[in-house]
């Protein structure tokens, strides 16, 4: 059986002695996370097409399925589809598509399923590349035509399984769209002119290693190790955006002689047009997080800011609401991701309340401003997202129930529509205007790392918002979102369109 796993350096030699004595080659490729009596049907029909079954899998970190997938790692999948008679190679690639495999086994045919028959229903879009490379490799696809499993569908049912809440949520949902309606839905949002407005942040993890206490006093020691920079606030929320529109305007201030202006340019996205403000006395906030890691766990130890003070000169504050003024209302949505951290004062509030397109709002309530950035220092909004503190902190009301809560705000917001994010139940949805009061389960299955999931939840269901779409759709768009979110450390990456699409349709299995 071991025999049969070969690198893909080592299967170009193989398959070279094969060709030459007039063999032919298939290739099927795949993740084949749980091997079931389709990919055994599959590759048996695979395997009548030529001499040789070369069959290539896509690596663990390149599994673009969502939290939890894959489900069984690139050993076992490995070891499983070897001990198949059907198959002669196993093949491990090295890239997150069937690109460079094909480029190595060279087949005479490429052999996929029926259900990318239709390169339309394909959400990556990887289909009609690979049927490219075959042909100019001088080999041909093929579609086999039988029963289809779904790997994710029985991962989903008896592997990994969702809470009940989230089932019967999905299955309601299938009522109401199919997940070709879905995805198009998310497809539309590309049209969106945006603009969002918020402090930019960088974010740092410093890993350490707890010594114990302190032999001269009461504190903790720790050993410093490795540490990572990403980017935070707007910044993170600018590349979100980026992912599903196609015009994205980012407003934000930034140090005049921050050492990080390199590192923004590198990572942002190049589809966000960037328009700044620069402080000539202050850095881009700077926050500095020191984390024990244990494994794939994380535990905060302590957090420092760079700065707590205004960050605007009244010159700057000019420029800002000049921008605003001229601007603001040429945009499809005017998302304010207020972080509190001395980049929107009360006059610039004012300014954002004024125009008249689409207004969605995120003002967060952290360490950095003291419980002073509530939601109400705005006088209006289209779409809120809060969490459950920050909505209870802006209406001073600790001990009634959400809904008479969130009814307050909303009211006193103007503001017909708000989601409220409740960490592992989920999110609670509110709309006037469609008299919905709603609990939205949780999807994620596993979380590493809660930060930056309220943003992605935000900057999803926004978007959805703001492109006319029901406030329960749009608060489930920004769910998973958040369910992708928190399997990433920090904001190490950004919600990628491709691996959110992944994610829905394995959801609607």
């Amino acid at each position: 059986m071991y025999n049969k796993i070969k690198s893909l350096e080592e299967i170009e030699k193989v398959l070279k002695k094969h060709k030459k004595k007039g063999e032919k080659v298939v290739q099927c490729h795949g993740v084949f996370d749980l091997l079931h009596p389709g990919h055994i049907r599959h590759f048996k029909e695979a395997k009548k097409k030529g001499d040789k079954l070369v069959v290539s899998i896509t690596p663990d970190k390149f599994v673009n399925k969502g939290p939890g997938r894959p489900a069984f790692n690139e050993k076992l999948r490995l070891e499983s589809i070897a001990a198949l008679s059907s198959v002669d190679y196993v093949v491990m690639n090295n890239s997150k598509d069937a690109i460079n495999a094909i480029k190595s086994i060279k087949p005479d045919f490429y052999v996929k399923g029926k259900e990318y028959k239709d390169a339309k229903r394909d959400v990556t879009g990887k289909i009609v590349d690979e049927e490219l490379e075959v042909k100019a490799n001088g080999g041909q696809i093929y579609f086999t035509d039988d029963i289809v499993f779904s790997s994710s569908s029985l991962i989903n049912k008896y592997v990994e399984p969702i809470s009940e809440e989230a089932k019967g949520f999905i299955e309601k949902l299938k009522v109401q769209y199919s997940i070709e309606q879905i995805l198009e839905k998310i497809k539309k949002l590309s049209s969106l002119k945006v603009l969002i407005i918020g402090d930019a942040i960088i974010d740092e993890y410093q890993y350490v290693d707890l010594l114990g206490q302190s032999a001269k006093g009461q504190h903790l020691v720790a050993s410093c190790k490795d540490s990572e920079t990403f980017l935070g606030g707007s910044l993170i929320i600018a590349n979100h955006i980026s992912e599903f529109s196609d015009n994205v305007t980012l407003l934000t201030n930034l140090g005049k002689n921050c050492r990080h202006l390199d590192f923004i340019d590198k990572n942002l996205n190049e589809k966000v047009k960037l328009s700044s403000v620069f402080n000539g006395t202050h850095s881009t906030l700077h926050k500095k997080r020191y984390v024990l890691k244990d494994g794939k766990h994380l535990s905060k130890l302590f957090e420092t800011y760079s700065s707590n003070e205004d960050l605007l000169d009244q010159n700057n504050i000019e420029k800002v609401k000049t921008f605003i003024k001229k601007e603001a209302n040429n945009f499809d949505l005017v998302l304010v991701c207020d972080f509190g951290n001395g980049f929107l004062n009360a006059e610039l509030k004012s300014e954002i309340s004024q125009v008249n397109s689409f207004l969605a709002v995120n003002s967060q309530v952290n360490s950095g401003n003291r419980g002073f950035n509530v939601i109400t220092q705005y006088d209006r909004a289209d779409f809120i997202s809060l969490n459950g503190p920050e909505i209870r902190l802006a209406a001073h009301d600790k001990e009634s129930s959400l809904e008479e809560v969130t009814k307050k705000i909303a009211l006193q917001m103007k503001c017909n529509n708000v989601g409220v994010t409740l960490g592992v139940r989920g999110s609670y949805c509110f709309s006037s205007s469609d008299n919905i009061s709603e609990i939205v389960p949780a999807f994620a299955t596993n979380i590493v790392d809660r930060v930056g999931a309220g943003d992605s939840f935000f900057s999803l269901a926004a978007l959805c918002m703001a492109k006319g779409y029901s406030s329960v759709f749009s608060s489930f768009i920004g769910s998973i979102a958040a369910a992708i979110d928190v399997n990433i450390i920090g904001n190490k990456e950004h919600i990628k369109k491709e691996g959110f699409l992944k994610f829905l349709v394995r959801m609607f299995k």
